[in-house]
């Protein structure tokens, strides 16, 4: 892995079988962002996909052994359960030309995996919610308005 960063964007490099969300949660963890929206492409394989199904409440997993062009991988970092926690979806292509995505649940990095990371000082948190069954980003602060 390398990086860079400059004010509020990082720029990080993730190097060839590296592990996409135990790095990114390394970095952060390094660099204590605890508030950030993340961007990234690349190629990607050994990948674990879900999606959420509400009725069910929980996730219906995909798993996509080849290399898949990481057209889109877009997240937000809060915290959760005390921790700092990145969430992340993404959009992928295979040899077909055609797109998958969701949830990503793992991965590793099959050629590259270019992320940006924008930070904020806003104080988010992952809280449970009963009706969804599943950790919500919230913000914190007081003041805060409801919509």
């Amino acid at each position: 892995m390398k990086s860079s960063n400059s004010n509020n964007v990082h720029f990080v490099k993730l190097d060839i079988n590296e592990d996409v969300i135990s790095t990114i949660t390394k970095y952060l963890i390094d660099n204590n962002i605890i508030s950030a929206t993340l961007s990234a492409i690349g190629v990607i394989k050994n990948i674990e996909i879900g999606y959420y199904d509400l009725h069910a409440g929980k996730y219906l997993v995909k798993q996509i052994e080849e290399d898949m062009e990481l057209l889109s991988l877009t997240g937000n970092v809060g915290i959760l359960n005390g921790e700092i926690h990145p969430h992340i979806h993404v959009v992928l292509s295979g040899k077909d030309l055609n797109c998958i995505g969701g949830h990503l649940l793992k991965a590793k990095v099959g050629v590259t995996c270019e992320l940006f990371i924008n930070t904020s000082n806003m104080e988010l948190e992952r809280l449970y919610d009963d009706n969804i069954k599943l950790n919500l980003l919230t913000p914190l602060k007081a003041g805060v308005k409801k919509c």
